[in-house]
């Protein structure tokens, strides 16, 4: 953490931690050579530099309470409630993160060195963003539920982010349920569809299901933060749309198979699909004209375009109206590295191909967009 840390807070907790370490070297110099007093002052010192430090630190961590008219906030539907003095929460998450990244490239035969550093980059660059806004950085981390869920601990406490655009008007409000990839709900997603959200005037309803891993109760939790979501803010029932990055296509197959009548399309990014279910016959009776959005990076090694294409193809087979959209030189992390072109892509595609004049696309869709409505 010292050598990569990106904040005040992560530096200090990195140098607090050997501080640490020193004393108790300190206070056993001191009993050993009492009549040096210059060890006792020395380790008198070093405490209360130490509890200063502490001090300042607990005082700036976020509350996870932004304020009462943010467009972001926390929800819990079960019993769940949001760890403020917590390692989880008093370690912002920009570091957990950045070491997350440096971590996996002794873990994941998949990340490069040289990969880890250009998405860290970019990341980062996203998080220093994010952090400069208020209300999202008094949300603080939920990323201990990724953790626990890790070490076997419980962790499908009902919680999600939900995000309601501060552009928007009157409702009923259409809406995009985002279901996140391995490592856990980092917050910089909701971040990232929190400018589409504006652009577009869609509520966000981001789920956090732990590590990643969307077994059936975590699939169930989906639709149950859909329903609370609906208790806080009036949503176009007949405009609901279901997007998952990674492991959450998995999430995606399974709950477009079960409530198939909930969402008027489905968005799959850098995905992993049940094939199961998308290759199957019922699927895609029940998907069959319905709009169903693909976006993927072709240099991906983690989820292969080949991979992706196949199902595209299937899909396709099935009937279904699939618009894809691949990125020549981008890998897995795309949604960090290429966050405004892809939020363009979702526009374009909702809006039936007519993107609006945000920026200057870099992709284009290869295949025929559609109006999903």
């Amino acid at each position: 953490m010292l050598f990569n840390a990106q904040t005040w807070i992560g530096s200090g907790l990195a140098v607090t931690g050997f501080l640490t370490l020193l004393l108790p070297l300190l206070i056993g110099r001191f009993y050993q050579r009492r009549e040096q007093k210059i060890w006792g002052l020395a380790a008198v010192l070093l405490t209360f530099v130490l509890a200063g430090f502490l001090i300042a630190v607990f005082s700036t961590t976020p509350s996870g309470s932004p304020a009462f008219d943010s467009p972001v906030q926390h929800r819990f539907f079960r019993e769940g409630k949001f760890a403020r003095f917590t390692p989880t929460n008093i370690i912002p998450e920009s570091e957990q993160v950045n070491l997350g990244f440096l971590v996996m490239t002794y873990l994941d035969p998949y990340l490069t060195a040289e990969q880890a550093n250009r998405v860290s980059k970019y990341t980062m660059d996203l998080y220093h963003e994010m952090e400069a806004d208020e209300n999202f950085h008094e949300l603080g981390s939920v990323m201990g539920l990724a953790y626990s869920d890790l070490f076997g601990l419980p962790s499908n406490t009902g919680h999600y982010y939900l995000y309601i655009p501060q552009s928007a008007g009157d409702g009923p409000f259409p809406a995009l349920v985002f279901l996140h990839g391995s490592a856990g709900n980092f917050k910089t997603y909701t971040w990232v569809w929190s400018r589409f959200a504006e652009r577009e005037g869609y509520v966000i309803i981001a789920p956090s299901n732990g590590f990643g891993n969307w077994d059936e109760e975590g699939t169930q939790m989906v639709i149950q933060a859909i329903t609370d979501a609906g208790q806080v803010v009036d949503i176009d029932q007949e405009r609901l749309y279901l997007a998952g990055l990674s492991n959450g296509g998995l999430a995606v197959s399974r709950i477009a198979a079960e409530h198939p009548e909930m969402f008027q399309g489905l968005i799959f990014l850098s995905p992993v699909f049940d094939t199961s279910i998308v290759d199957g016959s019922s699927f895609q009776e029940m998907w069959a004209e319905r709009p169903v959005l693909v976006i993927s990076g072709e240099a991906d090694k983690r989820i292969p375009i080949r991979y992706v294409q196949d199902r595209v193809a299937e899909m396709q087979n099935g009937r279904l109206t699939v618009t894809t959209s691949y990125y020549p030189d981008e890998d897995h992390f795309l949604i960090f590295s290429q966050p405004e072109s892809i939020m363009d892509d979702v526009a374009s595609w909702l809006n039936g191909g007519k993107a609006k004049d945000y920026q200057t696309r870099k992709y284009v869709l290869k295949s025929a967009e559609i109006n999903p409505e």
